[in-house]
């Protein structure tokens, strides 16, 4: 039999998290006892982001997409769409997973959409997707600023710790606060290694770490390439930022110094002159988006990808096809492109409208079940009022007057509270989704996008494409847009 299962979790610990892990679960509990489905089990990913995290660095939902793929999963419930990820990429990535498979997703939040279907729908899912990314990138921004200002004044500004280094919790009036600190042991072995490099004599870096890692077992994991640059052994705080780039504190840290700057420049000058230092591991491959729809058009058969040679090339093509991936991907992406800002520009109005009332209408109808419920308690404290004040011999002082009205006081302040809390989300998300619509429509540059949205777009809008040893391009698109 297959499963019904719930997923949970949550980005910043219990102190800040709006929405808990119980409250989710309990909340996507009752969503399942109203479907009359029976939950086999929960999958609680904890504490982990849905924004810098890949979904396969996430366990459970690895182990959710690996139980989706082998036919286990008939629906998953979540209790809303940015519990799945923040990145669009991510969540399209996942939707189309369960797509593939025929599993259902059901959302359990208050006025979230259920999903959409078809063409449409999928189109609508990418535009959450984004939405959800948007919001994300706004948390984001405000988290890296606090981030910029705490190692501007020389203190941790968040990542794993550097080796040697630990991180204290501590806070007070009920706030937490994190500290970057080192035990008086580690500043010694620190100043250990540099007096192991700067008095060493070394030809290679591969040779001074081989001979340190003999020397102490506690380094078998340490790269003086990496480890010997590092400012944070002199005090400095340093970090870099994307969109702002590197960010060094504005004085010197004392508590988290290790080394004099005399050993430190001296080790480092011996580094410098070290054969191998500083070698740049990153290869660089080309990331093709075209495979799967890309084929050839001589014998119609699919084009494959070398991403390390830079081209498509059809296996059976007897002249030998091959097209350059980024010279093709980019050429396709700028007609898609074309095609879809143009499409978008023309009906943005109607789409927007399209969308935000879709987003909206649920919130709308909370708001109109909250007015009924204020104005039925409203009626019912008037007539337990009348009622009081027409017995006055039974509810003589004010204790017994208020005894008697504090139920139907305390239900007016419920409803009422209830729907002045609809009211601003509902205001808010009005604002905020079309503020959305209206910053993403029409689209940014294709290029601008992940390697994987790119790709997604790209299928959504692109049927098929033929291209033949003359680099002449058919596409085929999925629909009309001018219909």
């Amino acid at each position: 039999m297959k499963k019904t299962v719930i997923y949970v979790r949550r980005s910043l610990n219990e102190v800040k998290q709006k929405t808990s892990i119980d409250y989710q679960i309990s909340t996507c509990r009752e969503y399942a006892e109203k479907q009359d489905w029976l939950v086999h089990e929960v999958l609680n990913e904890g504490e982990k982001s849905a924004r810098s995290t890949e979904l396969e660095e996430r366990k459970e939902i690895r182990r959710l997409m690996n139980e989706v793929r082998s036919g286990f999963i008939e629906r998953i419930i979540v209790f809303k769409r940015d519990r799945i990820s923040r990145r669009a990429d991510q969540y399209m990535e996942f939707v189309e997973l369960l797509r593939t498979h025929k599993v259902s997703m059901h959302f359990a939040g208050d006025n979230e959409p259920q999903m959409f279907d078809g063409v449409v729908g999928d189109f609508i899912e990418l535009l959450f997707g984004a939405i959800s990314e948007h919001e994300a990138n706004n948390i984001n921004q405000r988290l890296i600023e606090s981030r910029v200002a705490k190692v501007r004044e020389g203190e941790w500004g968040g990542g794993r710790p550097s080796k040697f280094y630990h991180i204290e919790e501590g806070g007070k009036d009920g706030k937490l606060e994190k500290k970057l600190m080192i035990t008086i042991e580690n500043k010694e072995i620190i100043k250990k290694i540099y007096e192991f490099v700067a008095n060493g004599d070394f030809k290679t870096v591969k040779e001074a770490n081989i001979a340190l890692k003999r020397k102490w077992k506690f380094n078998r994991d340490l790269d003086l390439n990496e480890f010997i640059p590092k400012e944070l052994h002199k005090g400095w705080m340093t970090a870099t930022f994307e969109d702002i780039g590197f960010i060094r504190s504005k004085a010197v840290n004392n508590r988290l110094k290790a080394v004099k700057d005399d050993l430190w420049n001296a080790a480092n000058e011996k580094l410098r002159n070290m054969e191998n230092a500083f070698i740049d591991k990153e290869i660089f491959t080309e990331k093709p988006k075209l495979e799967e729809i890309l084929f050839c058009r001589h014998c119609k058969s699919p084009l494959k990808a070398k991403a390390l040679k830079g081209y498509y090339f059809c296996p059976n093509h007897t002249l030998g096809l091959r097209v350059s991936i980024k010279l093709l991907d980019n050429e396709i992406i700028k007609a898609v492109h074309s095609r879809i800002t143009t499409h978008v520009a023309k009906n943005k109005n109607e789409i927007i409208t399209y969308v935000t009332q879709e987003l909206i209408t649920p919130l709308e109808k909370e708001h109109s079940r909250n007015e009924t419920a204020l104005e039925d308690a409203q009626e019912r404290l008037q007539k337990m009022t009348s009622v009081c004040i027409g017995n006055p011999s039974k509810y003589i002082t004010d204790d017994e007057k208020k005894k008697f009205l504090k139920a139907y006081v305390d239900e007016y302040k419920t409803c009422y509270k209830k729907l002045k809390s609809t009211k601003m989300e509902l205001e808010e998300n009005r604002e905020r989704f079309k503020s959305s619509l209206t910053k993403m429509l029409p689209f940014p540059t294709i290029q601008s996008l992940s390697n994987y949205k790119q790709k997604e777009l790209l299928r959504f809008f692109i049927k098929r494409i033929e291209v033949n040893s003359d680099f002449r391009v058919d596409i085929e698109y999925r629909t009309d847009m001018n219909k």
